[in-house]
């Protein structure tokens, strides 16, 4: 299932494409080096001669797909390794490679592998410029060679709590923030109050502001809507809408809501009924946007009230 797509040869670095329809684990990685590196310390010498081509493909020698081949042609051949109809040969004994390492394999197609290489002097090269980095690691992280994985792991790990600890912070902070304006919502309607809240929270994250969103309308209980809106990072908007099931009752969405909202600030967005996040990338549009939104919500729930 496997055939060559194509390849680079040159004096510092190799490459090798295949068709082949998965990534190749660390074993089979590990097998193909060992394969090469057992067959150049074999120091067999390689065989040219030029055939016809017929001759060629009934000996056995592999062909590259789509290329074009003249009625003579030249095969080289590793004997008890390979045989290919190839128009150079970069070594005459196998044991001139010296060594081969793989330094990368990744997808380059829908179907097709590559692999990198280097071998030769561009091995040491390679060996020492990691070397090197390798040294200024463990300086860094004033470990030996052998501690680094297990170092970074628990950097990681640490890393990994320390975010956690902010995020709960800033939903803290959110949650503490919403409740200071809490105060600022007003009341629409008239067979039915319905208490809205529409307000910029500053530089919340998305998250906290969804967590503010949901604790002001646990605060100001069924009926009620919230909107709000901020820039948490520079060219960056977030806004959240939040509706009770008695406003969603009287056929407004918040997911349809919040959409033309977000379109003025160059973003969009959506989710439930009750509840809809969206963004955008003009902050400077943010406080017209939330005006649009508090007169919409107020039009919209004293017409369904009225």
């Amino acid at each position: 299932e496997i055939s060559q797509a194509g390849s680079l040869v040159a004096f510092d670095r190799l490459r090798f494409d295949f068709n082949y329809g998965h990534a190749l684990t660390d074993t089979q990685l590990e097998e193909i080096e060992q394969l090469i590196n057992g067959w150049i310390e074999a120091s067999t010498s390689l065989k040219t001669k030029v055939m016809p081509l017929n001759d060629a493909k009934e000996a056995g020698a592999i062909a590259m797909f789509g290329e074009k081949y003249g009625e003579q042609v030249r095969v080289v051949e590793v004997p008890g390794v390979s045989m290919e109809l190839c128009g150079g040969t970069h070594v005459s004994n196998t044991s001139e490679i010296r060594v081969f390492k793989i330094i990368s394999e990744q997808g380059i197609a829908s179907g097709v592998r590559r692999i990198e290489a280097v071998a030769g002097e561009a091995f040491i090269e390679y060996i020492n410029v990691r070397e090197s980095q390798m040294k200024n690691l463990c300086s860094t992280l004033k470990v030996k060679a052998e501690e680094v994985t297990t170092r970074v792991e628990k950097l990681l790990e640490e890393l990994r709590m320390s975010r956690t600890e902010v995020a709960n912070l800033r939903t803290k902070a959110a949650e503490y923030k919403a409740l200071m304006i809490a105060n600022k919502a007003f009341e629409v309607g008239t067979s039915q109050k319905i208490r809205v809240l529409v307000e910029s929270l500053d530089d919340v994250d998305a998250d906290s502001l969804k967590a503010a969103a949901e604790n002001l309308i646990d605060t100001l209980q069924d009926p009620a809507a919230v909107i709000l809106g901020s820039c948490p990072d520079e060219g960056k908007v977030s806004l959240v809408a939040a509706f009770t099931p008695a406003v969603v009752d009287l056929g407004i969405q918040a997911g349809k809501f919040i959409g033309p909202i977000a379109k003025l600030c160059g973003g969009g967005g959506g989710g439930r009924p009750n509840f809809a996040q969206a963004g955008g990338r003009k902050p400077e549009n943010l406080p017209s946007a939330l005006e649009k939104a508090r007169e919409d919500i107020i039009s919209i729930l004293s017409e369904k009230t009225s």
